[in-house]
């Protein structure tokens, strides 16, 4: 193709010549060409210096030409050198060229490959040479092996773009730590990844989101994953058919057959994790007004910080803390008795990360909590509006607020939440009751009961027996409850109404096999979990799902905490596996009852498109839907049955001589 294309364009330009001779002995009008069809082929390789997969080289300097002007985009990012180079060599454009020039003296006896990723792309329409990589020997010999998979992550199944894979042939404790990967290369847009360049001997794998570019895992809060055993490459030589289709009419031209080389194993899934690694630290500590403190850090604690009040001997019991769930940001409600001190000389006990072994070590700080008093105003005469606005303000002052926090369309399964505005010393059980409205009357409903929150205790939980489709309102009586300063509230009533029957979809799944132990979580269109359930004899049953499409992930438990658990590279332990279904679940109409085969779609096809949040680079074929919308409506696409390449465990998924089939197969 690219032959024809610089057959065209020797023809324009002689054309051109002859146009120029007529015009000279015509007149004609003036018009602009049309400049022939849009060029959408990559850069086609023509030559370099040295040639591919030379040996003995000598030089400082690679020189690779194409049949078009090129350009090389995000180098520093995109073109990955293993075995790492350091100073990593400039990569530039010139012309039809692409130069990368080393720096320091390259290792001897070494096979040398530049990845170049998605870099290279042509000046005129920015049409990107995927894939391409060039490899040279600067000894008597070419390592040619190769390794091939793809790299997602452990929790989320999410393709990992643009992070290092690379291997040891030699192993410590401390390798992947302190030393540089021997070789090195990163994933596409896909999560894909091949490591070139390799000998028939073992080697460990691992991947690693790498932020400092020193190619080793020295920062706790990289990402990482690694494959459990050694892998030794090899390749078979096998018989490749190659179609040619007619570009005009799109049919079968031509099938080929040819002896092609297969490298393996092809088929690797690495999952990446995060250790869940942040230096702790506080970042944040006032005191809002005389009646609260708040504190905040950079990440979540694993346990509460402790407060001593210096000026009162050291006491504990001067506060009512309110947390989240992480315990990175907390509120201390303080009791009135201490909340008249101007300054609170407070010591706080917490676990912050020191020295150069970022070692998390308990501390004691020394603070100082002020209280901001308002400036006095000079007295102007007020107006009766004025008057009467801070005769409301002083009577609302005599009482503390009271809120719901629940929606006004209560769900069936859930209790209902009411706040006040500050911790209780007490509450009236008997004084909040929940009514229920038949026909015209409000009727009381039996067997309520109140549970403070664990985490926000003036937030009270309000559990009732709901029934579908009905009206409720909660009801507080006045004085119900009696805050940490002394005050009560005023009346309140709150509305609420449940959904009917039909406001609820269910959905149960039956899982293959039925031995793997776990938890189910339903996730909405952002893959965020609304619901998460365990699964019992391999059956789970979500009852009360709002009808709309769901998507369902299930994580093998192993560790029965109820949570994903990542790996440990020091343990050697893998992170809990974790599945996708590989459709939506359409719950708008009905109830399902499915049947899931975990291993029906392999790891990496799983994940349906909608959700994912790393997406491939690529152009997507419109569906029915999505032609319609361009006529007049949102152009959104239904992308979750939509084909896409298929991690085959039996032929590499990067050789470009294989035409891609429908991912159903299971084969290109």
């Amino acid at each position: 193709m690219k032959g024809l294309k610089r057959y065209i364009a020797t023809s324009y330009a002689a054309v051109a010549a002859i146009l120029l001779l007529l015009g000279l002995y015509s007149c004609a009008s003036i018009g602009s060409p049309s400049g022939g069809p849009r060029d959408e082929d990559a850069p086609i390789f023509v030559k370099s210096r040295p040639a591919p997969f030379a040996t003995n080289f000598r030089g400082d300097r690679v020189e690779i030409e194409f049949d078009e002007l090129v350009a090389v985009k995000d180098a520093f990012t995109s073109v990955t050198v293993s075995p790492p180079v350091f100073p990593a060599p400039k990569v530039s454009a010139s012309g039809r060229k692409i130069i990368v020039q080393f720096d320091d003296t390259l290792a001897s006896n070494t096979t040398y490959t530049v990845d170049f990723g998605k870099a290279i792309e042509d000046v005129n329409e920015s049409n990107k040479l995927g894939g391409f990589s060039f490899s040279f020997s600067t000894g008597e010999d070419v390592d040619s092996l190769q390794i091939a998979g793809v790299v997602l992550d452990a929790k989320t199944l999410e393709p990992q773009q643009g992070v290092l894979v690379g291997a040891y042939t030699a192993l410590t404790d401390t390798t992947f730590r302190k030393v540089p990967f021997e070789r090195v290369t990163k994933t596409d847009d896909r999560g894909r990844f091949v490591l070139r360049s390799l000998k028939g001997i073992p080697y460990r794998l691992f991947t690693l989101g790498d932020l400092n570019n020193d190619y080793r895992w020295d920062n706790p809060a990289e990402a990482v994953g690694f494959y459990p055993e050694a892998v030794t490459p090899y390749s078979e030589t096998v018989i490749a058919s190659d179609t040619i289709y007619n570009r005009e009419t799109g049919s079968v031209d031509t099938v080929t057959e040819r002896l092609r080389t297969r490298f393996l194993p092809n088929n690797l899934l690495i999952p990446s994790f995060s250790t869940g690694y942040k230096p702790q630290y506080l970042t944040d500590n006032q005191r809002e007004d005389s009646t609260r403190i708040n504190l905040r850090f950079n990440t979540r604690l694993d346990r509460v910080p402790e407060l001593r009040l210096l000026n009162r001997g050291g006491a504990t019991d001067w506060y009512v803390a309110e947390r989240n769930l992480t315990n990175d940001t907390l509120s201390y409600y303080i009791k009135p008795e201490f909340a008249r001190i101007d300054t609170l000389n407070v010591t706080l006990t917490y676990p912050r990360t020191e020295g150069v072994d970022n070692a998390l070590t308990m501390v004691t700080d020394t603070l100082d909590f002020i209280t901001k008093r308002p400036k006095v105003k000079a007295r102007k005469r007020r107006s009766r509006k004025q008057i009467e606005a801070d005769s409301i303000a002083a009577l609302n002052a005599r009482f503390i607020d009271l809120k719901a926090v629940s929606s006004t369309t209560q769900e069936i399964y859930a209790p209902a939440v009411i706040e006040f505005s500050e911790p209780l010393q007490y509450l009236r059980a008997d004084a909040v009751r929940v009514e229920v409205q038949q026909d015209s009357l409000w009727l009381p409903v039996a067997g309520v009961t109140l549970e403070p929150d664990s985490l926000v205790p003036r937030r009270m939980r309000v559990h009732a027996p709901w029934e579908f489709d009905s009206q409720y309102r909660i009801v507080a009586d006045s004085l119900a409850g009696i805050g940490l300063t002394g005050r009560g509230n005023r009346t309140f009533t709150f509305m609420t109404k449940t959904r009917p029957r039909s406001g609820y979809s269910s959905l149960t799944l039956r899982l293959t096999p039925d031995s793997v132990k776990g938890f189910v979580e339903i996730l909405d269109a952002t893959d965020k979990p609304v619901w998460k359930q365990t699964v019992e004899n391999g059956t789970v049953t979500v009852p009360y799902l709002v009808p709309q499409e769901y998507y369902v992930r299930f994580t093998a438990d192993a560790d029965g905490d109820g949570e994903f658990t990542p790996g440990d590279i020091d343990t050697g332990q893998q992170p809990e596996e974790v599945w996708y279904y590989p459709k939506a679940m359409d719950l708008r109409r009905f109830d399902r009852n499915e049947t899931w085969d975990l291993n029906a779609v392999a790891v990496d096809a799983q994940k349906p498109e909608r959700v994912k949040q790393n997406k491939p680079d690529r152009v997507k074929k419109p569906t029915k839907k999505s032609k319609k919308n361009r006529r007049g409506g949102s152009g959104e696409e239904n992308t979750d049955n939509e084909e896409d390449d298929y991690f085959d465990v039996n032929r590499n998924p990067f050789d470009p001589n294989y035409k891609r089939r429908s991912s159903t197969a299971g084969s290109y």
